[in-house]
């Protein structure tokens, strides 16, 4: 893939007009048709596939029924393999109408999860409904919220425009990103949303639906790091004196550290892990923390790491009051931001509103969703200015547990506001 000259970037869609009643009737009604039928088997098929990230074969076996779900309704597939092989192929599928540099909407989702086949939390389940058993609303399984069922909410809402649009729908410059690795952090897969952001004008990512159907905008960025601390071994009885104990020197360090943390701004710095010595009668030649950093902008984020790789390079400052000897020490900084924060903007916020406005025609809520904690790959394509909005797939509870489920009703009408916005995007 060829990057274009930065000039080149499309700018964000304007908001759409309305589509006509009669296509509006059309979509729901091909989701509607396609939803027992087809949706709710295909969701049971890819969650009874385990897919936990480090287990490449079954990430790629499950990776491949998307596969087959995409060349049904006519999506080309590139394939986008890890260097190192430690992760399954990450897939680029995209319409007919999108070329290698055509500007289009992306629609992003991963394949992997947190649950290996150990944790015997292998398979998919419905709870009874009134209609008799497995007619009910909740669903339950690995991966059923987190995130397969949001998978099948980008498959099925083009499958839907099709059915109702179907000139229209090959005429839709359309990405479909799904990924591999994105319970570890996306470590193999961010090239490849670096390399196509130039070509993005916008991303919809679905992960897993928040309270009240509120859209995510914003999520704090992440960071883990680790400081080890190299002093001098000695004979704790024999030759202490000789010795420069790398233990005290970090826990005088650590206090510098979880200082960084400003509740106000949103940035928390936490020393999780602490490890040093070999026995209790020698000087600890070695130590090291690992730290946890959190920041709700870039400018923190920056600051944060700036002020570990000053403490890594200097570790006692000329005014701090230390034992001589232990100025002595020689400090390592390890680690990177492992996701920048996915920061509002107003092209993220005419997105949310342009969504919204599907969403409230198939009866789900809007609005803004608090900043959320956690990272996804909506942080790693705002932060290479892609205009990206979050929580798109169904509601439910408990992702990463074994009690996790997902509400079909949510499902339904997620897909719907896809495919209306979808619909959206045809031209006149």
């Amino acid at each position: 893939m060829s990057e274009p000259p930065p000039s080149a970037r499309p700018s964000p869609a304007s908001l759409p007009g309305p589509i006509s009643a009669s296509l509006h009737r059309a979509i729901i009604e091909a989701v509607d048709d396609a939803f027992e039928s087809e949706q709710v088997p295909f969701v049971r098929r890819l969650v009874d596939q385990p897919s936990f990230t480090a287990a490449r074969d079954d990430v790629e076996a499950a990776a491949q029924i998307v596969d087959e779900a995409a060349e049904a309704i006519e999506l080309r597939c590139t394939r986008v393999a890890d260097p190192t092989g430690a992760h399954a192929d990450h897939r680029i599928y995209a319409t007919a109408a999108t070329g290698p540099d055509t500007p289009s909407l992306a629609l992003v989702g991963h394949v992997d999860t947190v649950f290996p086949r150990s944790t015997g939390f292998l398979s998919f389940s419905r709870d009874d409904g009134p209609a008799g058993p497995e007619t009910g609303d909740i669903i339950r399984g690995p991966g059923v919220l987190d995130m397969k069922s949001g998978l099948s909410v980008i498959l099925f809402a083009i499958a839907a425009l099709r059915r109702a649009a179907p000139e229209g729908a090959k005429r839709l410059p359309l990405r479909f990103l799904c990924n591999t690795d994105e319970e570890v952090g996306s470590p193999s897969s961010e090239p490849m949303f670096r390399e196509l952001a130039p070509r993005l004008r916008a991303a919809l990512v679905f992960e897993a639906g928040r309270e009240s159907d509120l859209i995510v905008t914003a999520r704090k960025g992440g960071g883990m790091f680790e400081l080890t601390v190299h002093g001098r071994a000695a004979h704790a009885g024999n030759d202490h004196a000789a010795g420069i104990n790398a233990i005290h020197a970090l826990a005088l360090l650590i206090g510098r550290i979880e200082g960084l943390t400003d509740y106000a701004r949103g940035v928390t710095v936490n020393v999780g892990v602490i490890e040093g010595g070999t026995s209790k009668n020698t000087v600890p030649e070695r130590a090291r923390c690992m730290i946890d950093t959190r920041f709700d902008t870039m400018r923190d984020a920056e600051r944060v790491i700036g002020e570990l790789e000053a403490i890594a390079r200097a570790p006692f400052r000329p005014r701090d009051w230390v034992p001589h000897k232990l100025r002595a020490v020689r400090a390592e900084l390890a680690g990177h931001m492992t996701r920048p924060p996915m920061e509002v903007s107003e092209a993220s916020t005419a997105l949310r509103l342009r969504y919204e406005a599907c969403a409230a025609a198939v009866g789900l809520g809007v609005g803004e969703a608090p900043r959320q904690g956690g990272g996804s790959d909506a942080n790693l394509l705002a932060a290479f200015g892609v205009p990206s909005i979050d929580g798109l797939g169904p509601y439910g509870k408990f992702f990463h547990q074994t009690t996790e489920w997902s509400s079909l009703t949510s499902l339904r009408r997620r897909t719907a506001a896809l495919a209306l916005l979808l619909a959206a995007e045809l031209d006149p």
